[in-house]
């Protein structure tokens, strides 16, 4: 059985959790600014106080919030790594498979990854987290493009994270619908990998330095 200290521990944490929660809510609603100590204790459903007994200030709040959840995005990231990849994939099957992600990642969805990405990048302390965000997009792809039999995959992954940023980006405006979007995207994907292939050996098996 779990001690009083114990207990008192564990609703401590889940209190801190539920502040974290909530204040990415709100950002991801308003903005920096729409995160304040009353709006993220009342998103909780918590005491008006609470905030400021578990952060020493609102900007500590913020940046912890995207920090977590940027550090659960990487983890998410790494476990997709281990999905089993069909070497036969052709692209209208991987178009089919990227509509289906796209049905559950809506475009408020896609909007809210890339503001508090953004949001990260541009704060010295979580520049790193957010470069490690990248570079987990990154390796997942080239695990991806590896077990298709790609050679030297890590240029054409890198390629392929600035195309899945652009398409977040362009759907945040609906030009085109979630079909269309998928096959836009995997036929552009294919066309790096066919560049690639088409490459001269020393360019295939470049790195990216930049």
């Amino acid at each position: 059985m779990a001690s009083r200290a114990q207990l008192s521990q564990a609703r401590s944490r889940a209190r801190r959790d539920e502040l974290l929660a909530a204040a990415i809510d709100l950002f991801a609603e308003g903005g920096a600014r729409a995160v304040t100590h009353r709006a993220v204790a009342a998103r909780a459903g918590l005491p008006p106080a609470t905030t400021t007994y578990y952060f020493a200030s609102i900007e500590e709040l913020v940046r912890e919030a995207l920090s977590t959840h940027i550090t659960s995005w990487v983890a998410t990231l790494e476990a997709l790594a281990d999905v089993e990849i069909d070497p036969r994939l052709d692209l209208g099957t991987a178009s089919d498979f990227v509509t289906s992600i796209f049905a559950t990642r809506s475009p408020e969805k896609a909007g809210t990854e890339l503001a508090i990405y953004l949001a990260a990048a541009r704060d010295p302390e979580l520049r790193e987290a957010a470069a490690d965000a990248l570079r987990a997009l990154e390796d997942l792809a080239v695990r991806f493009f590896d077990r298709l039999g790609v050679q030297a995959p890590r240029e054409v992954a890198a390629q392929t994270v600035a195309l899945i940023a652009g398409i977040a980006l362009r759907r945040q405006s609906g030009p085109y619908d979630d079909a269309e979007e998928a096959r836009l995207l995997t036929t552009a994907i294919g066309h790096l990998v066919a560049a690639h292939l088409a490459a001269t050996p020393a360019e295939a098996t470049a790195t990216v330095t930049s």
